[in-house]
């Protein structure tokens, strides 16, 4: 998810694994042109690795590459939205925490914009909602939170994580109101049993940023993740 250089020729790493979750590890001579490692720790690859664990980090000793998204690097809105994946993910969860749903979900996610032919901000709506949900903040899209009535206007509730209708919305606590089409997409994003249904999602551009506005709202409050440096890029390139 992350590299950097450290000393002469290493590289020091941000690793996601689907046994162990997120852990730093060293790889020793990665930098060097003859590196046996050099190839296996560039952005976007899956590889299995071999490590030995010493007193306060991992240091990869072997790798084989399974899979490399290199399409992503090419373009620089997918290198955007992949980066932005590993950032949300990088300050979200536990290190030490294994969690194989998310790092599927983040394979499948990168698989998609290797691909190409998927809306990148549909994407990445669907990206923070799932992990959300994985990590256990799952909002209620689904009738009023109250009185479960399914007859809209609908407004969000920050406070609860959920919809609620005209009649029972709080009246203490932040809440707005959210259309009826944002609402059905955000739920099927959330919902949706095949990942492969997001090719044929289409919103317009008044829902894009209806949908973004609420999710970022419901990451900042229910989450302490300040500051993402890869959304602000992001919003600067999909601001017409």
């Amino acid at each position: 998810m992350r590299s950097r250089p450290l000393g002469e020729g290493d590289r020091l790493l941000e690793l996601f694994t689907r046994e162990k979750g997120k852990l730093s590890a060293v790889a020793p001579g990665a930098r060097k042109i003859k590196s046996r490692l050099a190839a296996g720790v560039d952005y976007f690859t899956c590889a299995s690795l071999l490590l030995y664990k010493g007193k306060s980090l991992y240091t990869v000793t072997q790798l084989e590459i399974e899979t490399t998204f290199q399409k992503i690097s090419v373009n620089i809105e997918d290198y955007l939205y992949g980066m932005y994946f590993c950032e949300l993910l990088g300050k979200l969860v536990q290190e030490g925490e294994p969690y194989p749903a998310i790092f599927n979900l983040l394979l499948d996610c990168w698989n998609f914009l290797d691909s190409g032919g998927i809306d990148r901000e549909i994407l990445a709506r669907y990206y923070e909602l799932r992990l959300l949900s994985l990590l256990g903040y799952h909002p209620h899209f689904k009738d009023c939170l109250h009185c479960g009535s399914s007859r809209g206007p609908f407004f969000w509730s920050d406070s609860s994580g959920g919809i609620f209708c005209k009649r029972c919305r709080p009246t203490n606590s932040a809440v707005f109101s959210i259309s009826g089409g944002a609402l059905a997409i955000a739920n099927r994003l959330l919902n949706a049993p095949a990942a492969l249904k997001l090719l044929n999602l289409r919103a317009t551009a008044a829902q894009k940023k209806e949908l973004l506005e609420f999710t970022h709202r419901f990451l900042l409050y229910w989450t302490d993740i300040g500051p993402l440096k890869g959304l602000s890029l992001l919003e600067k390139i999909n601001t017409p």
